[in-house]
């Protein structure tokens, strides 16, 4: 009986198969060996066809391409699988990570800070000389472990069309208690009158002292009108 020729298909399905097989377990490796599955398993499909005719012999050789480029397929796609569920578990993971390192420090800033201080009004009067100056109330909190003053702790500045305004000296206001030292602990009412270039709105800002990063420990913008 003469022996058929084995099909050059059957060969190919096979050794592609086991590349891609091979290849599928690898990280990376794997995004090419799509590519080698699909060819294994057309080689190996129209193998099995060749020697099911029985133009050509190797049936086994095709069956097993075939079988192997299916595994493979099979391997790639779990593979991608749990690749894309690890990826959306670590990204979970990450901003939950994020959100509590960002509230902690929060926390941590605001339990730390040496001075607290409110801005709790506004109101417009008039200096020795008659002119306008607007009054503004702070309460002021001593956190750190020294009797300390207002005017030692903080830095309270006061904008109008974008221009700081200078101090009043008057009368109708306490202008002595932001000079008065506050224990640890202890809480005080201070105002202080600065003069004005009309009745347009003023916005007060309050820093540290000798905070040189620029942090408003309050800020409030009030409507003279």
């Amino acid at each position: 009986m003469e022996k058929k020729p084995t099909s050059g298909m059957a060969v190919a399905g096979l050794v592609l198969g086991i590349i891609a097989l091979v290849s599928s377990f690898v990280p990376l490796l794997n995004l090419l060996s799509f590519p080698f599955v699909l060819l294994s398993i057309i080689f190996g499909a129209i193998g099995v066809w060749q020697t099911v005719k029985g133009s050509k012999g190797g049936k086994g050789l095709a069956i097993a391409g075939l079988v192997l480029g299916i595994l493979a397929l099979v391997v790639t796609g779990v593979m991608y699988a749990s690749a894309a569920v690890a990826d959306s578990a670590a990204s979970s993971t990450a901003s939950v990570a994020e959100g509590a390192g960002e509230t902690v420090v929060a926390e941590q800033d605001e339990g730390s800070a040496a001075y607290g201080v409110t801005i709790d009004g506004c109101r417009v009067t008039e200096d020795y000389a008659g002119e306008a100056v607007a009054v503004v109330t702070y309460t002021f909190t001593n956190n750190s472990e020294d009797a300390t003053s207002f005017v030692v702790a903080l830095h309270p500045e006061v904008f109008q069309n974008s221009v700081e305004l200078n101090t009043a000296v008057g009368s109708n206001w306490d202008s002595e208690t932001y000079l008065s030292d506050v224990k640890p602990g202890s809480s005080t009412t201070v105002e202080i009158g600065y003069q004005l270039g009309d009745m347009s709105d003023i916005t007060v800002e309050v820093s540290e002292l000798l905070d040189f990063d620029g942090t408003l420990l309050a800020e409030q913008t009030f409507s003279l009108a």
